[in-house]
Parts: C-alpha cells; sequence; structure tokens
C-alpha cells in the first residue's frame, strides 16, 4: 500500500518535507550542547556516540550501557547521547562514559536535531550508532546540508510490529537508505526488513551475555534456601520467566499452564520476574484459574541469577517485540532449559529438541502443557538440555564475542554475514 503521509508516534508527518526542512535548518544551526554531567574537552574525540530514546530499564538500553562500558574498558571511547528521559541506567555507566541529553520535545523536535548535529561536530566520532527506529530518523537527518565526517549505523532490534504500527516500516525505509550501515540481531530480522538497497550495507550481530556472570548454580542447598526464602514449595517444578508484564510477552499464557500441570497432579510453580502494567490483569487471572497462591510475582530485579537458579524451566511465550532475547541467553548461560515462542531469532538462538524447544505462538495453547509434563518427568533430559544450552551460549553468543562484533564495526571492519 503506497502511503504518502504517515503517522508517527502519533503525529502526522510527511517524509518528504521533513527532509527538506532539516537540510533548510541545517545551514543555521547554533553549536549548542547541553551535557547531563561534566562535559568532555573539545578537543577529545570519540570513538563511538550511540544515540538512544532514553536510559530508561530495557532490554536495548541496558545492552547499549554494558556495550559502551565493555568498549571503554577496551580504550574505545564510547559516550551516549539520549533524546530524552528517564535515565534510570545512567548510574550503570562507568564515570568515564560521558552522557548527553538533548533534550527532545514534541513528537519530532528540532532543537534536539540542532544539539545533536552540534555533539557530533565537537566530539568528531569515529562512529554514530543510532539504537531502534526513532534514533535512526534523527541520525539520518543530523548531516543534511554538510559533508558526513563518521560512519553513521542503524542498530535495529524491532522485529514484528504491533498491531496498527506497520506502517512504521515503510517510513522508515528512506531513512535507513541514507545511513552508511544497518545492523539486525538475527537473520530472520535482517529477511524480513533489509530492502535489496540495503542488503548489501548490513550486517547481523546476536546478542552476547557474560558467561561467568550467568553460571549454572551448583548447590542445592543454596537453591533449596532461596526457593523457601519466597514461599516456593522445594520440590516443586517451577517454571518461569523474565520480561514485563505486558500483553506481547503473553505471561497469561503461563498461567494456563500452571492451571494445566497442577490438574494433572503436578506440584507446580510460577515464578514471573518483571513489572509492568498487565500485572492487575494477570492477577486476575491467576485468581480465577484457581492458582493465584502458587504464582509469585517478583516485580523488577537488577540481578535475575537468583531467580532463574530457582526455576526448573524457562519459558518465554512472547507472541511479537522479541529478535533475540538477552533473557533468554542469560537463562541458557544459568544452564536452564528453555522453551521459546518462535519469533524473531528464537530457532538461529536454540536448535529445537537439542539445545531446548520453540513453540509457534498459535501452538502454546495447546502444546506447552504436554511439553511441560513431558520435561517435568525426566530430570535427566531438563539436564542434558541446560547443559546443551549452555555449550551453546559459550560457543556462540558470549558477550565478548557480541563486543568484539561492535568493535570491528566502529572500526570499520564488517562483513555482511552474522558475527
Amino acid at each position: 500500500m503506497k502511503v504518502s503521509i504517515l503517522e508517527m508516534e502519533g503525529l502526522k508527518l510527511d517524509a518528504r518535507r521533513m527532509t527538506r526542512d532539516a537540510a533548510a535548518r541545517g545551514t543555521t544551526m547554533q553549536r549548542t550542547i547541553v551535557s547531563s554531567q561534566s562535559r568532555p574537552s573539545a578537543k577529545r574525540q570519540l570513538s563511538a556516540l550511540f544515540v538512544l530514546n532514553s536510559l530508561n530499564v530495557g532490554g536495548s538500553e541496558t545492552k547499549t550501557v554494558r556495550l559502551a562500558n565493555a568498549l571503554t574498558s577496551r580504550g574505545v571511547r564510547a559516550g551516549i547521547a539520549v533524546l530524552n528521559g528517564p535515565e534510570d541506567l545512567r548510574k550503570a555507566l562507568r564515570p568515564d562514559v560521558p552522557v548527553w541529553h538533548l533534550h527532545r520535545t514534541g513528537k519530532f523536535s528540532f532543537a534536539a536535531l540542532r544539539t545533536l548535529r552540534a555533539l557530533i561536530r565537537e566530539q568528531q566520532p569515529s562512529a554514530v550508532l543510532s539504537v531502534n527506529l526513532y534514533p535512526a530518523l534523527y541520525l539520518s537527518l543530523a548531516d543534511l546540508g554538510s559533508q558526513r565526517q563518521y560512519r553513521s549505523i542503524a542498530l535495529l532490534n524491532t522485529t514484528i510490529l504491533p498491531a496498527g504500527q506497520a506502517w512504521k516500516k515503510a517510513f522508515y525505509q528512506p531513512f535507513l537508505h541514507r545511513l552508511d550501515r544497518v545492523v539486525y540481531g538475527c537473520e530472520r530480522h535482517r529477511d524480513d526488513w533489509a530492502t535489496r538497497a540495503i542488503l548489501s550495507r548490513s550486517s547481523v550481530i546476536y546478542n552476547g551475555v557474560d558467561t561467568e556472570r550467568f553460571a549454572p548454580w551448583t548447590e542445592s542447598a543454596r537453591k533449596i534456601s532461596e526457593r523457601a526464602g519466597r514461599g516456593i514449595p522445594p520440590n516443586a517444578f517451577v517454571i518461569g520467566t523474565v520480561g514485563r508484564l505486558a500483553p506481547e510477552k503473553n505471561q497469561r499464557v503461563l498461567i494456563d499452564a500452571l492451571s494445566g500441570l497442577r490438574k494433572q497432579g503436578i506440584s507446580a510453580h510460577l515464578l514471573l520476574v518483571g513489572e509492568g502494567g498487565e500485572r492487575g490483569v494477570l492477577e486476575a487471572h491467576a485468581e480465577r484459574m484457581g492458582v493465584k497462591r502458587h504464582v509469585t510475582f517478583a516485580g523488577v530485579q537488577q540481578d535475575v541469577r537468583t531467580l532463574l537458579s530457582i526455576m526448573d524451566v524457562f519459558v518465554l511465550p512472547s507472541t511479537r517485540v522479541e529478535t533475540f532475547s538477552n533473557a533468554a541467553l542469560e537463562a541458557m548461560a544459568m544452564g536452564l532449559p528453555v522453551v521459546l515462542s518462535r519469533i524473531g531469532g528464537a530457532d538461529e538462538m536454540i536448535r529445537n529438541g537439542i539445545d531446548g524447544y520453540t513453540l509457534g505462538v498459535d501452538e502454546l495453547s495447546a502444546s506447552l502443557v504436554p511439553l511441560l509434563v513431558s520435561l517435568q518427568a525426566d530430570e535427566r533430559s531438563r539436564a542434558l538440555l541446560g547443559r546443551r544450552a549452555r555449550e551453546r551460549v559459550e560457543r556462540r553468543f558470549s558477550f565478548d564475542g557480541m563486543v568484539d562484533a561492535y568493535e570491528a564495526l566502529i572500526a570499520g571492519q564488517v562483513r555482511t554475514g552474522s558475527d
């Protein structure tokens, strides 16, 4: 469907007019930079500047913070520019990673664009990397009317857009075409999103997990103690997940599965780690299903390792938004058998029946309970799946491997295949 005027973040903007206006304004931009912490010397040049919506707690934001810290520790100078608040993750950054607040106002902010442009001129980064679609819009317009002196790179994580937002894919393509490179989170993501013009300038970099920090627990007494502290029976079959309590995360199907397991006489318990607007809905559903006392809502956790360690199986039943789940990778690194809905890069993350299991979204209601019943009955199978999951993460999806790929990307040493 041909669309000339598209709704972006609730505001209807004509993409061509927006580009033209940005170019016109670019000729009169003032050198104005607003920093949310002590501004580095103007002579200092960054290797990489990441542009994000905010530093709110989220998968992409947390990944960027960890990446900026790791790059800086390797001597690759990295900074972060945020379009707006909140800045909850600011405290997780190394003190030598600078942060600038662009103070975006409204649906699209020409003032924020001017500030970004001035910041790039001052810091002279080798590469500017936008994180997700909306920041890519600003990056694509930042060099209009001037000669680009840096590599512009879009890092995309969105695979399946929410209902009513399919127009974004068509809207953002012209802006992505203006960038030097586009990096996708998995091969399926690239297959779904990359146009022919972008394909030759694209890469896939998988998420990675710190396999030293996320490692299996071997102390059964500690596991029992942690369960007891949360009111979970020591011998319960604990299924769990980590993520925002939101409709697209589909935690409701886990409550249904819990009910199905208990009806078959299995002493099952559900552990939900995360917070969100869907919590009240999920609590009410657990009450209706008669399993509320067998569900633990753990809320947001700064360190999820303890809660992962008391799970027997990790399930991520999302219906959309997952590209290459960090939560699933962390569970795999902890030696847990994982069950993932078959969206995004799930089939690239695990080999079905070898490192874990994948189920189609439309299969979850009918197939999840039988699969969990079989896993509950076979502890040896669970242990084998967990070992293989851990080995796969160590081999393919380590954090150091991911940082290596981004360091090469920033240095201009890239290839079109999966890193």
